[in-house]
């Protein structure tokens, strides 16, 4: 798992220093592990930052009837798999999903108010992965975002120059080059490794 930049500990901003527009709004990780594990990061314009370690992924979908067919692309070889659910909608704020075997029963309660007009699946849903971690998942017309949040993270950050500063619990404020580079946030980590990040298709989790 990525090591983690940020904690509940608080770091003041030095009188008059803002942080730069660039920055700020939300970023994920532009390379994820073989299980698609990754980190979120946002920066609010008043300093503040949340950092999200999830598990992440995005297919293509159809609804056909009550079947919702999802078309999932391996990132490192690129062959697609389709994998079939049927749906069963109880009004238009919650839906039950079932696998093709009938098992894997899941409730999924929408986030926020419907959207009118198109699939009855637009918009933002929650459900609960192994009765014990909230998922996330979004839908736009023709594609699906699943967003599983493993660890949050909250603090403040400063910026001096090419340095990101943030303060880790227990230690002194870490301090950590950065740079944009062909659209790409990339930070590098104490190791001296590089970390990239993009903006993300969705912001499912912004403000989580």
């Amino acid at each position: 798992m990525f090591r983690l930049l940020v904690t509940l500990a608080w770091l003041i901003f030095p009188s008059g220093e803002n942080p730069p527009g660039a920055l700020v709004g939300q970023w994920e990780s532009a390379v994820r592990t073989p299980g698609g594990i990754g980190n979120i990061l946002e920066f609010r314009p008043n300093g503040t930052m949340t950092q999200i370690s999830a598990a992440m992924g995005e297919a293509d979908y159809k609804l056909e009837g009550e079947w919702l067919r999802a078309f999932w692309k391996d990132p490192a070889t690129g062959k697609v798999s389709e994998v079939d659910t049927r749906l069963e909608f109880e009004g238009d704020s919650r839906f039950l999903e079932k696998g093709e075997d009938g098992s894997g029963d899941t409730w999924s309660e929408r986030v926020g108010e419907p959207v009118r007009g198109g699939s009855p699946l637009l918009g933002q849903w929650c459900s609960l992965y192994l009765e014990t971690l909230p998922a996330y998942r979004a839908f736009t017309p023709d594609r699906m975002f699943n967003r599983l949040p493993m660890q949050v993270l909250r603090g403040r950050y400063a910026i001096a120059g090419d340095t990101l500063t943030v303060e880790i619990s227990g230690q002194p404020p870490g301090q950590y080059p950065f740079r944009f580079e062909n659209g790409l946030l990339v930070i590098k980590s104490r190791d001296g490794s590089e970390k990239k990040y993009k903006r993300p298709e969705t912001a499912l989790l912004k403000g989580f």
